[in-house]
């Protein structure tokens, strides 16, 4: 009789193929059965039960048909791949056809993911057999061509919508309007959030003033605050429905440390998509790296048909998904324009490389494998320069603090509807909508009408990139077929004149720009790269205007008020890609055998890295247009601490850090820059056009936040001064180098003991922390830093991406330790000298397996075992 084979066993060889027998596991996500219930039991239509296509229906599902029935506004917040979309299409799809008048307008915060639910509705309504038209509402649509006669569906983004309602077929249309769906609503967070919540109040408050009763449905991931948040954006009282019936068919997540070997990883992960039949799909935070991989494989012929692309302003977005859905196998190399939403049925693997920024972002990512079948995703720590990990990368890559990103308390998705920077602005444009439909105007004018103004908070400036010969045979229509869309900044610094980039395989320099009345071209030519590329330079400078008087708090002032933004863009560096084993000392590519150069005596890296070959400054630097916003300034005094700037930049790094979780924003809407010539006085500025309001806020509350950061830095987690990302360190500091060049020190223990001062209390240390049983190492590592490599990876059971972090070595250097060292040699009071055999759990609830000649085994309680460890042979207990 033949074995059943494992369900995932094709997971498990892609898993040996890529990380070799060793690779760590995080976490199992188990299998769970569905809570169904069957389609008859709902009344529906014969048409809604066809256009739904199955028997049975989840509890979820039913229980959203239901309240969408009773007259309820709803909030759907289960988990990823639990089938949100069925949950609302059916009630929708009922209303329409019951009352031939009906409309319901479907918005989508990204074109894909609105021309990926667009699809979905067109199969429900041929599958329904239902009449209506389903219009689209993206790009470059013209609203007579969206809302025509007979088309009673329409999909659209908020920032097509923003601009339109004067149009008399759009007011038709909301003047019918029996439901509004907000899908992936939690992306409307932070500054983009509150200029949405603007447009979603004028929208609603003018349907309702043409007779319309709209329902508003929001679909979300899981958030900390569901019914605040549907409240804020969209000002209703919702029903929220969390507990999902789906099916769960079980995860796997495993640490992906590729030990420094980069290019060895990707190219396995490449090969094992292939043996093993799986589509992978890769998330990266940053834009220029998914690229610069995408075009790495592309221009391999052997890798070319495997290798594929999505992200912001790449063209044809729709295309590429599309050809990626119908391979039987293949990696995908994205950014988060892919996290959201966007359907892949039958993806199985998901990698993340570093630390998203939110838990709510690494779940949204992780939930993309194994909607069908059992899934697995790879956590890949993000490396510095030195093949160090992350600070974020190293906290979570600890099997406890992974467990909690998953399942711990999630960030909450929050927007200030009535912000006091951007609601009058709204307000203002509300009446004109008002007047264009001859209604009364609903709000007093305080404000005139802005011109156009971008949702986003980019400004209304597009730019393009063309080929320079489509330009000079096209003209202006090349604009319509861009090689690729950059935002503002991404135009400034990676498409200036004179830089070069690599685009689906392809090298091209920008040779200039072309500046039109529909956008600004950049002109490019085709060009051999040879893993090359450039980088823009620039800076930011506050200035403050109109500031409030300083109030003062022991050793430490403060102040709010106006200030002025200025980005100044003042060159460029010219950069190599390096891919492969090198010094890092001379950039030689050493001989296979070479573990020190032979030239230089410098380290061998295999690994990644960016290379400066040259640096270019303009003789005239670029200077945006500045703009004003709010900004919060601290101001510390030199005499109270022996380490002024370092306790001034310890205390940029908090509140950067405390106020998003404390105050209502994302951290992406906070910007911090020091004072020119005052390495003491920092602001923490709105990064909005005209200002949030977050900055204010964290002024009124700052005494919260004060004792907010005091704990961080009494938290026991390290000694180190430099602190780790569970106390002071974040993910990415705005200012981390002074003006000389050298980098901005940091010192928990300082701040610690400057803000005790300033307060006026003493901090109880945190003693609920585990970390406290792992010993901290100095910045100057002694000769014996294997053995405490040793006693961090065996005795405490760190990831080696952790201790990697704590001793600043690469891993693949301390794996190499690992493989040529004898096992970890432990002393304990009665039994003696042992051996290290293995251990169990972490922290608090360490236990170790060792070796005691004369004694034998002993499974231990670490935190009870008062072990120590030794050097030299194991001595027998009594010896």
């Amino acid at each position: 009789m033949l074995l059943a084979r494992s369900p995932t066993a094709h997971l498990e060889g892609f898993l040996r193929d890529t990380l070799g027998g060793g690779a760590a596991r995080l976490h199992v996500e188990d299998a769970a059965p569905a809570q169904t219930l069957g389609v008859g039991e709902l009344g529906w239509s014969p048409a809604v039960a066809r256009g739904f296509g199955f028997d049975r229906v989840y509890a979820h599902q039913a229980e959203v048909y239901r309240l969408m029935r009773d007259g309820q506004h709803v909030i759907v917040t289960t988990p990823t791949a639990s089938g949100k979309t069925g949950a609302f299409f059916p009630g929708v799809f009922e209303r329409l056809e019951t009352d031939p008048d009906a409309t319901a307008l479907f918005v989508y915060p990204l074109v894909a993911l609105g021309q990926d639910q667009r699809d979905k509705l067109l199969a429900f309504r041929e599958r329904g057999g239902f009449p209506w038209g389903i219009g689209t509402f993206h790009g470059a649509a013209q609203v007579p061509e969206v809302f025509a006669d007979g088309v009673r569906m329409v999909t659209a983004t908020p920032d097509k919508l923003h601009w339109s309602l004067t149009q008399p077929r759009v007011r038709g249309f909301l003047s019918k309007l029996a439901f509004i769906v907000l899908d992936e609503a939690h992306t409307y967070r932070g500054g983009f959030g509150s200029e949405v919540a603007g447009m979603l109040r004028r929208l609603l408050e003018l349907a309702r003033a043409l007779g319309a009763t709209p329902q508003v449905v929001l679909s979300t991931a899981t958030i900390g605050n569901p019914a605040e948040f549907a409240r804020e954006l969209a000002g209703v009282d919702a029903v929220e429905v969390s507990e999902s019936g789906a099916a769960k068919p079980g995860k796997l997540y495993y640490l992906a440390d590729h030990r420094g070997q980069p290019r060895r990883f990707w190219n396995a992960v490449m090969d094992a998509s292939a043996r093993h039949g799986l589509k992978v799909l890769a998330f990266f935070r940053g834009r220029s790296r998914a690229a610069r991989l995408y075009s790495t494989y592309r221009a391999q012929p052997q890798y070319a048909g495997c290798a594929h692309l999505y992200m912001a302003g790449t063209s044809d977005r729709e295309g590429r998904l599309s050809e990626f859905r119908r391979a039987k196998s293949g990696v995908m190399f994205a950014t988060n324009a892919l996290e959201a939403g966007v359907d892949i049925g039958d993806l199985e693997v998901v990698i993340i490389d570093g630390y998203p920024g939110s838990r709510m972002a690494f779940r949204q990512m992780a939930g993309r494998a194994g909607r069908v079948a059992p899934g697995l995703v790879l956590y890949l720590p993000s490396l510095n320069e030195q093949g160090v990990p992350q600070p974020a990368d190293a906290f979570y890559s600890n099997a406890g603090n992974f467990l909690d990103l998953l399942t711990g308390p999630i960030e909450k998705a929050v927007v200030e509807a009535q912000n006091p920077y951007l609601s009058p602005k709204h307000q203002a444009r509300a009446n004109e909508e008002f007047r264009s439909a001859g209604l009364p105007e609903p709000h007093l004018p305080e404000v005139t009408v802005q011109k156009y103004w971008n949702l986003r908070g980019e400004g209304s400036q597009k730019f393009v990139v063309i080929e320079a010969a489509d330009w000079e045979k096209h003209g202006v229509k090349a604009l319509e077929l861009p090689l690729e869309s950059p935002s503002q900044h991404y135009a400034y610094t990676e498409k200036h004149e004179g830089a070069v980039f690599t685009l689906d395989g392809q090298g091209y320099k920008v040779i200039r720009w072309e500046r039109h009345r529909d956008g600004t071209a950049i002109l490019v030519e085709r060009f051999d790269a040879a893993n090359l590329f450039t980088r823009g330079l620039y800076a930011t400078t506050v200035t403050p205007r109109g500031m409030g008087e300083w109030q003062r708090r022991g050793p430490l002032a403060f102040r709010h008020g106006e200030v002025v933004i200025r980005r100044r863009y003042t060159g460029y560096q010219m950069l190599r890609q390096v891919f492969e084993r090198v010094c890092v000392g001379c950039d030689r590519e050493p001989g296979e055998t070479e573990r020190v150069c032979a030239k230089c005596g410098g380290r061998i890296q295999d690994r990644m890295q960016d290379h400066k070959l040259s640096e270019h400054l303009y003789d005239d630097p670029i200077e945006l247009p500045p703009f004003r916003t709010s900004a919060l300034e601290i101001g510390i005094d030199a005499r109270s601490t022996e380490r002024p700037t370092a306790v001034a930049h310890t205390l940029k790094h908090l509140l950067q850090k405390v106020t998003p979780e404390r105050v209502a924003c994302d951290e992406n809407d906070l910007a911090g820059a020091f004072r020119d010539g005052h390495d003491t006085y920092f602001y923490v500025y709105d990064d909005w056009l005209g200002g949030l309001g977050v900055s204010r806020r964290a002024y009124e509350h700052l005494d919260d936040l004060l004792h907010r950061a005091l704990h961080l830095t009494s938290k026991t987690c390290c000694k180190a001064p430099e602190g780790c990302y569970a106390c002071i360190a974040v993910s990415r500091c705005s200012a981390p180098f002074l003006p000389s060049g050298e980098r901005r020190p940091t010192d928990k223990h300082a701040t610690r003991a400057f803000l005790e001062a300033v307060l006026g209390v003493t901090a109880v240390p945190d003693e609920g922390s585990s970390a406290d049983l792992i010993p901290d190492t100095l910045p100057d590592l002694p000769p014996s830093w294997p053995l405490q490599a040793r006693e961090l990876l065996d005795l405490h059971g760190l990831s080696l991406p952790e201790v990697s972090a704590r001793l600043g070595i690469p891993s693949r250097e301390i794996q190499r330790m690992v493989d040529t060292t004898t096992p970890l040699r432990l002393k304990h009071p009665k039994f003696g000298e042992g051996v290290f055999l293995s251990g169990f759990h972490q922290g608090e609830r360490r236990e170790v397996l060792v070796y005691f000649p004369g004694v034998g085994q002993k499974r231990l309680l670490l935190v009870h075992a008062s072990l120590s460890v030794t050097e030299g042979p194991p001595a027998p207990a009594g010896a």
